[in-house]
């Protein structure tokens, strides 16, 4: 209640403090301060004289708590008043007044200074003291009279800014906890809700309310409005439908467990059909019937019913197929991102299903485990009949729709074919288009050992091609290959039949010239049998002498091939093979010369034979040799040779005079060299996990040493892959993407992820 006196006692106040600052109290409040209006000490005195007294009314007596509190509150409200019509200097942003000698006042002018100013929404600021009087003395404000200045004031919000209504505030969330007492109106803690907002939920009719709403009036008015019948029911009635709704979340979360278990069976399943290249019907057919028995005499009838709920259609193996596919792809794609650098190798076939198959496998930096990973990018159907440009096309299609950049593609393998190859409109060309010239191109090492070992003068050559038709009249013949299988178990031979004969893949001709020698005697006893022409030949000790001549040269360069085989391989590594075997060849011309045959240990024991024209042999032998040395030299040219100044990659503790390195990568390598805990680290990793993990300290070098260590070397991976699918009987259904890619990945496709999402 407002008292009647409330302001007896401020009159004065008011009067003084006016009069001081020498304005005329009736004086209205506009958006300008009459300049030279000035704050004194004594105005100051007064206001701490007269507020600090202690109330009292009219007749003397002191005020109660209540009155005091009234009158303070009317106090403030008139002093804010004041301050807005006689205030001549306020700082606005630091709250505080100053008096004519610049003095701040902090003991009663804090009483007006912790109000809330008025004058903000007048958008006025008072000019400084009198005694300055140049416009540039003045605040910012939007216009003052005496000065004539017009000045914006920095950071103002225009008027409708100003003039709008205060933001409203942003409620607080206020969650009550819950209370037991609350059964008895029939509501529990709903399970899914969290412990900060618990959230009530009905036991009648399972409803969820807001957390908001966990108040004993809103939870009983929802008993009353939707349940009214049950109102009146004691709380062991609620207590019972508090347990019958927990058995049955119970029953619904075991259900949903075991569907889960289910669906990730059936995933399992897909995942080792098409990793163990097998038809889908499979799954139906032979998987499913002997797990229900299994589960079933192991685990009981109950066990086996659920087996049979799992899911191995054809269509949902092959469903699962293509989610586990994407899956391994995503993974694949994301790690690619990370390494930034990746190399390719690419080859094409049309030996399965008469379609052309493109293949691309992939190289990058998995940071994940320290080490470089090897990948199918992709497998691509093509057409019989596609040009170079076009299975660019096809490559840099699949490159952009992964948000993948040629320009962090730093090497190409290919087999050497003239749409590879093509300088001018190959694909290396294309890709070198768009590469910028960032692509290390290479030859597959393999392929071009191959034609190195083409290289065989006629003689020999002819060797070659009757010893073909020898495995060829034994092995066309089931008769005949089993006669001579029996023939070599009665004489005691250590093999007892021959390979079969591949011109596809080299490979196998060492094997088989060598097995053709070892069972000469055999299969020299069989021909005749036969009453073969072909039996003659081994009547011939040149004819054999060649024979093994050619079953030990090509028992060496398939050791050779076998080396360069294989996953994980580089560019250093290779060259140094390749290396080795020029040097080998070079020795073994000296010692043709001299007559040693030690190197070729089936032709040095028919050398010893009589009757032997060895000068004849000598020098078919060493002119061979000769030539095979120039084919190597020719298909390795050292001036492709890509060691040359980076052989410091390989062992950066050694001195190395010419690398191609920039001085401040010099000064790294040196700073590197002398380390002694990377020397420690670099004795128990391989050369590209040192690499990787030195990308913290030396990041420069690290990226160098990783564009050569990226690129393939051969285009193993895809010959691989092309003979898995020619050697498969299900090659129809490996031509499939989603299914290739499962039988060759090694990344592990995220299963939970896949349930997960099926929920």
């Amino acid at each position: 209640m407002e008292l009647p006196f409330a302001r007896t006692n401020i009159t004065p106040v008011i009067t003084n403090v006016v009069s001081l600052a020498k304005i005329s109290p009736a004086q209205p409040a506009g958006n300008s301060v009459s300049k030279g209006a000035v704050i004194t000490k004594e105005a100051t005195k007064i206001i701490e004289d007269d507020v600090q007294k202690p109330f009292q009314d009219e007749w003397g007596k002191t005020l109660d708590t209540m009155e005091v509190a009234m009158v303070m509150k009317n106090l403030n409200q008139t002093l804010l008043d004041l301050y807005t019509l006689a205030l001549p200097i306020c700082d606005v942003q630091e709250n505080h007044f100053i008096d004519e000698e610049g003095s701040t006042q902090t003991d009663a002018m804090k009483l007006l200074s912790s109000q809330s100013l008025r004058l903000l929404k007048n958008k006025a600021l008072l000019c400084k003291p009198v005694t300055q009087t140049k416009a540039t003395s003045c605040k910012p404000h939007t216009q003052h009279k005496e000065c004539q200045t017009d000045i914006s004031m920095p950071n103002e919000k225009n008027d409708a800014e100003l003039d709008s209504p205060p933001a409203k505030k942003k409620r607080v969330g206020f969650f009550q906890t819950y209370d037991a007492e609350y059964l008895k109106v029939g509501f529990i803690i709903y399970p899914g809700s969290k412990e900060s907002s618990p959230r009530p939920q009905c036991v009648i009719c399972g409803e969820i309310l807001s957390s908001e709403n966990m108040k004993p009036a809103n939870l009983s008015h929802h008993l009353k409005t939707k349940h009214s019948e049950l109102e009146n029911n004691p709380v062991d009635f609620f207590e019972q439908k508090s347990l019958e709704m927990e058995c049955q979340n119970s029953a619904l979360k075991k259900c949903l467990l075991v569907e889960k278990s289910l669906v990730k069976a059936s995933y399992l399943i897909a995942f080792q059909i098409a990793a163990s290249k097998n038809p889908f019907s499979i799954a139906e057919e032979l998987i499913k019937p002997y797990l229900v028995e299994m589960c079933s005499e192991v685990l009981g009838s109950s066990a086996g019913d659920k087996m049979k709920t799992i899911a191995l259609s054809n269509n949902t193996i092959g469903h699962r197929i293509d989610e586990l596919s994407a899956d391994i792809e995503d993974q694949l794609i994301q790690k690619v991102r990370e390494s930034k650098w990746f190399a390719l190798q690419i080859d094409e076939s049309s030996e399965i299903s008469n379609t052309t198959l493109l293949l691309c496998y992939i190289r990058f930096i998995d940071y994940g485990c320290s080490d470089i990973k090897e990948e199918l990018l992709c497998c691509i159907e093509m057409p019989s009949q596609m040009t170079d440009f076009e299975v660019f096309e096809v490559i840099n299609k699949y490159i952009d729709s992964k948000s993948l950049n040629w320009k962090h593609c730093v090497g190409l393998c290919t087999d050497g074919a003239a749409s590879m190859t093509g300088r001018c409109s190959g694909l290396r060309a294309k890709i070198q288009e768009v590469a910028m010239n960032t692509v290390a191109f290479t030859h597959c090492f393999i392929h071009r050992e191959h034609l190195a070992a083409e290289k065989l003068s006629p003689c020999l050559h002819e060797i070659l091609l009757q010893s073909a038709q020898i495995l060829s009249f034994i092995k066309s013949n089931a008769l005949n290959s089993r006669m001579l299988t029996i023939l070599c178990e009665e004489m005691g031979s250590e093999h007892v039949n021959l390979p079969l004969r591949a011109e596809v893949r080299w490979i196998s001709r060492g094997r088989i010239l060598t097995r053709l020698f070892q069972l000469r005697h055999e299969i020299e006893i069989f021909l005749n049998q036969k009453h073969s022409d072909l039996a003659k030949c081994f009547f011939d000790e040149e004819w054999v002498a060649k024979l093994a001549y050619l079953s030990d040269i090509f028992s060496l360069i398939n050791e050779l091939n076998l080396s360069l085989q294989g996953t994980m391989t580089t560019l250093f590594n290779l060259y140094n093979k390749i290396d080795v075997l020029k040097e080998k060849l070079k020795m073994w011309l000296k010692r043709t010369q001299e007559n040693d045959y030690d190197m070729f240990p089936s032709f040095s024991e028919i050398s010893n034979s009589s009757g032997l024209n060895m000068r004849s042999i000598t020098s078919i032998i060493f002119e061979h040799l000769e030539g095979l040395s120039q084919m190597f030299n020719d298909c390795y040219p050292p001036e492709e040779d890509l060691r040359s100044g980076n052989l410091w990659i390989i062992n950066p503790f050694i001195n190395h005079q010419n690398s191609n390195l920039t001085d401040f990568e010099e000064e790294k390598l040196a700073q590197l060299s002398s380390d002694l805990g990377l020397q420690s680290a670099f004795k128990s990793m391989s050369v590209t996990q040192f690499w990787i993990n030195a990308k913290a300290s030396y990041p420069e070098l690290h990226e160098k040493a990783m564009k050569f260590l990226l690129p393939f070397s051969t285009i193993y991976l895809c010959d691989a892959t092309f003979s898995a699918l020619t050697e498969s009987k299900q090659r129809n259904l490996l031509v499939s993407g989603p299914v290739l890619r499962l039988a060759v990945t090694s990344l592990i496709p995220r299963i939970e992820k896949l349930v997960k999402e099926k929920e």
